[in-house]
C-alpha cells in the first residue's frame, strides 16, 4: 500500500470513522513524530492512546485540501473542525511509509482557520 493510500486510511478511517484498532494495521511500531526541535517515537499502544485522547477531547473531523505523494512519502494539507467546540484548524504534514505502514510524520503547529 502506498503512502497516499495509508494517509487516506489514517485520516478517514482511523480518525473520522473512529476505527481505532486500525492503528495496529497502518501505523509503524514505533511511529516517529517529528516536530520543530523534537522527535517522539510512539509504539502502537502509545499512538492509540494519543489518538483516543484527541478524539475524546476535541472530536475532530478532517477534510483534505491536498494529498499528493508516491510509494514512500505523502504530503497532506488538511482542514478540521473540532466538533466539541466548533473551532476550525488547519495544518500541513509529511508522512513516510515503509513496509505497508506509516513510519514517520513531520508536522508543524496547527493553525486556527481553514486553508482556502
Amino acid at each position: 500500500m502506498n503512502a497516499v493510500r495509508l494517509v487516506e486510511r489514517y485520516l478517514f478511517e482511523l480518525y473520522n470513522d473512529r476505527q481505532l484498532q486500525l492503528v495496529y494495521e497502518i501505523c509503524g511500531d514505533p511511529m516517529v513524530r517529528h516536530a520543530a526541535g523534537s522527535v517522539t517515537a510512539l509504539n502502537r499502544d502509545q499512538q492509540l492512546a494519543r489518538i483516543e485522547a484527541d478524539l475524546a477531547a476535541h472530536e475532530p473531523e478532517f477534510s483534505v485540501v491536498t494529498l499528493v505523494g508516491d510509494d514512500t512519502h505523502a504530503s497532506l494539507t488538511w482542514n478540521a473542525v473540532r466538533r466539541a467546540t466548533g473551532e476550525k484548524l488547519c495544518g500541513i504534514e509529511i508522512f513516510k511509509a515503509d513496509g505497508g505502514v506509516i513510519t514517520d510524520v513531520w508536522n508543524s503547529d496547527y493553525f486556527e482557520g481553514s486553508w482556502s
